[in-house]
């Protein structure tokens, strides 16, 4: 049973979403994305279509819950095996009410199995996230709720996982003895696509950085857990969270740089800047580029840089992983030692998923010349299949009531704390470094990590 939105709060809906329907297969997502689904017709035939309901209803009145009560009973009969589970692919500002009205008509504890998935974002500081879990806890319990991120549910993020600790090969490597620095990149090639209303309060920060970006930072400086059970792998993702350096609100111009995109041409067509976005306020300060530099600290990480760049209306879309290790002793390979490159394993996620390693061999001939190579596993050339889509492992694994692809209250909170300064200072000074849109960034993104003798990656 599926629940839309009434017209009354159709200015909560984007106008793609208005336009899809309920004859269209898809889930409206919490404004900030859509999911991913593909459409098969061997799945999706009208014996599967017998199987939906579709109910539009005014989720502000009370009533209509009680109607979504009596329906959820008809065709359950109360049976508890019934996998009953509510996807709040709502607006945030509907959280609250929503989940008081599911409390209300006794929709959520007296079913034992009944689950409740959120969408980010989840708040839009600490103080609310904290006032929002509360919220929830008053209906469900923890081990109900399911604050879904589907990043983790990437099929590429997910292996850095089982090539850290299934390979003894890389595990001994994996510290500040021998790593360098670690850039997480998120390039988008897109605008705010008509999302005006979400995007001028969200910001790049709230919309990619407290969530997606953390959690990947999360799965590559995370120590192995004691168990490979949900508690313990969210344990071990909590504890980087809570050894992230604090950012000083003083200093935050040494370690963020943020933008936002002129008009430009992308993919060779000409698109417009941010201020000229319809529903932009054409003096918006609001930021759709960030570089930060994070450290952990931690033994295992103590002074290894975490550099990380997300943005939209850039060169391309990409998104990607790179661990960079130090460059070795240079003596030995004599006046060629310039030519050396840095080993460097890449976990790519988009626009392919694939793992590549980055070593220097000699270059044929007579010459003692290192050449950079790579070593590349591929899903696809490997295994030949299609591997699932995120929001599809993600909420398979919320059926099954598997919470490891799934944040928790403390880690929500804890990933607040981190990025508040950075949102604070941001709305004390409002500077933006401007760039044209199909360009890597601004440059001063460049001369940030430049100022550490380092280069970012070119996508």
């Amino acid at each position: 049973c599926s629940v839309g939105v009434d017209p009354a709060d159709s200015d909560l809906v984007s106008d793609r979403a208005k336009k899809r329907g309920s004859d269209q297969l898809g889930t409206l997502g919490s404004g900030n994305h859509f999911l991913e689904v593909q459409y098969d017709e061997k799945i999706y035939d009208e014996k599967f279509q017998k199987h939906l309901l579709f109910e539009t209803a005014d989720l502000k009145k009370a009533e209509n819950y009680s109607n979504l009560c009596k329906k959820i009973t008809q065709i359950t009969k109360d049976d508890p095996a019934y996998n009953l589970m509510y996807y709040l692919a709502v607006p945030p500002v509907l959280f609250p009410t929503i989940v008081h009205n599911l409390s209300d008509k006794e929709l959520c504890r007296r079913r034992k199995g009944a689950k409740i998935i959120v969408e980010k974002p989840f708040g839009h500081d600490k103080k609310s996230a904290h006032a929002l879990n509360l919220k929830l806890l008053e209906a469900f319990d923890e081990n109900q709720i399911y604050r879904i991120d589907h990043y983790l549910g990437k099929e590429t993020v997910q292996n850095v996982f089982f090539f850290r600790f299934g390979n003894v090969l890389f595990e001994p490597l994996w510290n500040r003895n021998y790593i360098d620095n670690i850039q997480i990149t998120v390039a988008e090639d897109m605008g705010i696509e008509n999302r005006a209303y979400f995007y001028e309060s969200a910001t790049v920060i709230r919309d990619f950085v407290q969530n997606h970006i953390l959690q990947l930072i999360a799965l590559i400086a995370m120590e192995p857990p004691a168990n490979f059970d949900q508690e313990s792998i969210r344990n071990e993702r909590q504890k980087v969270f809570k050894s992230i350096q604090a950012f000083d609100e003083k200093k935050i111009d040494d370690l963020v740089v943020m933008g936002q995109y002129e008009s430009g041409v992308v993919n060779d067509k000409k698109v417009a800047g941010y201020l000229d976005e319809k529903g932009v306020a054409k003096d918006s300060k609001v930021p759709t580029y960030i570089a930060a530099k994070f450290f952990i600290d931690n033994w295992r990480w103590a002074n290894v840089p975490f550099y990380i760049r997300t943005g939209k209306r850039l060169k391309k879309r990409c998104t990607e992983i790179a661990i960079q290790f130090k460059y070795p002793p240079l003596r030995l390979l004599g006046h060629k030692c310039k030519d050396l490159d840095a080993n460097t394993i890449v976990f790519s996620i988009y626009p392919t998923q694939k793992v590549s390693l980055t070593f220097n061999v000699k270059f044929p001939g007579m010459e003692n010349i290192p050449y950079p190579v790579d070593m590349v596993f591929d899903y696809k050339g490997v295994f030949k299949v299609d591997t699932p889509l995120a929001y599809e492992r993600v909420l398979i694994d919320a059926m099954k009531s598997d919470l490891s692809l799934f944040a928790r209250q403390d880690g929500i909170e804890t990933m607040w704390g981190i990025v508040d300064p950075i949102i604070k200072a941001w709305e004390k000074k409002k500077t933006l470094c401007k760039y044209k849109s199909g360009r890597r960034g601004p440059k001063e993104a460049d001369d940030f990590i430049k100022k550490d003798k380092r280069a970012w990656r070119i996508f």
